[in-house]
């Protein structure tokens, strides 16, 4: 099994971003209790208030799916359906291995 990864780039009007702020705080709590979450994070950029990231990484397909049918993604979703959101961008990629980085000498 490979370990999945997702990241996506947010653009909320400015009028969005404190209210996707204050919705994402349930999301994220919710979802690092899950079964097979190694990583789960929403972050705004630090050069754009308006923009945010979010970086996930699942044991497996199978453990990032039955997230994506919680009930806390759900309700997520929905505050996010009365948002503006101007710009998003989603990117999945599969991880043949995991490990820390190593500068260069």
């Amino acid at each position: 099994m490979s370990t999945v990864s997702i990241i996506v780039r947010i653009q909320l009007s400015a009028d969005s971003a404190a209210p996707y702020a204050a919705a994402a705080q349930a999301v994220v709590a919710a979802t690092r209790q899950e079964e097979g979450c190694e990583w789960y994070g929403i972050a705004t950029d630090v050069t754009d208030p308006c923009v945010v990231w979010i970086s996930e990484q699942w044991a497996s397909q199978a453990h990032l799916d039955a997230h994506l049918k919680t009930a806390h993604v759900a309700a997520f979703l929905e505050a996010c359906a009365t948002l503006e959101i101007l710009d998003m961008e989603v990117r999945r990629y599969e991880v043949a291995s995991v490990g820390d980085l190593v500068m260069p000498e």
